[in-house]
């Protein structure tokens, strides 16, 4: 069942704004696989790893997602293009070869697509995991390390990774506007950031309220439902 769904490419994607609260324009998309072959797309993953095909679901779900991104009409223009990837994916030996052909197919790919390390996978061997970053960032693509303070994501992967962007997970987002620990926290994170240039995204994000006071202590992207669900874009 799994070889099929792979090799048919039995899922599409659904795309989520990812906004500047501060001037209220959008700088991009995440790409969320999705497929009704599968109760949860969590465990699609978790099986692909145990049946060792997560490198074809991986680079597969890359690929689709970066090809409906552009059929769309979405280009540099329309903002980055972020979407998750196992780090097994970026170290295997057929990844780089395999992006390089994506951007033959459109040489815009590699300035638009950030790609979002997964935090469902260790990172076994960080010294080699760190080349193949420092070799991918050559061919002009951007990082982020995504659920940051949730699972494997840890601060280690901020400092050795220099990253473009570190995206908060949902936890700090929820009941933010109440909670002045995850306030002080959040704004310790910015002052960081700040300093290394570092963009830093707050997911979650689902409630006016939450909006509100993420804007007012200085967050300056933001992700959730009460800025845009991930929906399907129209091919034109």
């Amino acid at each position: 069942m799994l070889n099929n769904f792979i090799l048919n490419e039995l899922f599409s994607h659904s795309f989520q704004p990812i906004v500047d609260i501060q001037t209220w324009s959008r700088i991009g998309f995440e790409g969320l696989l999705r497929t009704s072959h599968f109760e949860n797309i969590e465990d699609t993953f978790k099986l692909a790893k145990t049946e060792k095909q997560l490198y074809e679901l991986d680079s597969r779900s890359i690929h689709k997602a970066a090809l409906t991104y552009h059929s769309a009409g979405f280009s540099k223009k329309d903002g980055y293009l972020f979407l998750n990837v196992f780090p097994s994916t970026l170290t295997n030996t057929n990844f780089l070869p395999f992006i390089r052909k994506i951007i033959t197919e459109n040489t815009s790919f590699s300035q638009q697509i950030i790609f979002e390390i997964s935090e469902m996978e260790v990172i076994n061997d960080f010294s080699s995991f760190k080349k193949h970053i420092i070799q991918l960032r050559s061919e002009g693509f951007l990082f982020a390390i995504d659920d940051v303070g949730k699972g494997n994501s840890n601060l280690k992967y901020i400092i050795e990774l220099d990253p473009d962007f570190i995206k908060l997970d949902k936890y700090f987002s929820n009941n933010l506007y109440k909670d002045l620990k995850k306030q002080e926290f959040i704004k310790s994170i910015i002052h960081y950031t700040d300093n290394q240039a570092i963009k830093l995204v707050l997911e979650g994000l689902e409630t006016e309220m939450d909006l509100a006071i993420a804007k007012a202590i200085g967050v300056k992207y933001g992700q959730g439902f009460v800025l845009g669900r991930p929906e399907s874009l129209i091919v034109v």
